[in-house]
């Protein structure tokens, strides 16, 4: 009678993932998964454009900044190297060593200011980013999609919901346009 008890015991937990399996697949198929290609739609909106073509003005500034005082450092360097036989040992090594003081202080600036450039590049997109939400969770609702993934993290799926040309077209109606702030530099 146990054993038979045991029987009917091990035989239904031996059932059970074979009835939860099928609930979880019929559960599933009713996902319905959307599809968007973010890099497709950050190089096609208008606000990413505009976000580019501001960090391609900041970009210009700071290299003729840069570059003007990289001139004037060469310019330095060739006066030291003028008035190598000109001035005592322990003149030029001192000219040398605030020569190089200056330059190593002039690639830290150069560091910073990319830095500062990527820092000000990421913070605006994360505005747009913001903005995006709401706007791809609109269309998710209207296409009846349960999910949301990007093309990049698809291995393989069957019959996806592309809307990415839909998501572009609105994006490009609602998103406002955002100005471009340089992030402050550090105090160093």
């Amino acid at each position: 009678m146990i054993s038979r008890i045991l029987l009917s015991a091990i035989f239904l937990l031996i059932l059970m993932p074979a009835f939860t399996q099928t609930s979880f697949a019929q559960s599933a198929s009713k996902a319905k998964i959307g599809v968007i290609d973010m890099q497709k739609i950050m190089r096609e909106i208008e606000v990413a454009k505009d976000i580019n073509a501001q960090m391609a003005a900041y970009d210009d500034e700071v290299n003729a900044e840069l570059a003007a005082a990289e001139q004037k450092l060469k310019d330095e360097k060739t006066q030291i190297e003028r008035q190598k036989t000109l001035v005592t040992p322990d003149a030029y090594s001192k000219k040398q060593a605030d020569f190089n003081r200056k330059a190593a202080a002039f690639r830290v600036n150069v560091q910073e200011r990319n830095r500062q450039l990527q820092r000000s590049r990421i913070k605006a997109l994360d505005k747009v980013r913001e903005q995006m939400i709401p706007i791809v969770r609109t269309v998710m609702d209207e296409y009846g999609a349960t999910l949301v993934v990007d093309v990049s993290e698809i291995l393989f799926a069957e019959k996806p919901l592309e809307i990415t040309d839909v998501l572009i077209d609105r994006l490009n109606k609602e998103l406002k346009k955002t100005k471009v702030e340089l992030v402050p530099l550090k105090k160093s």
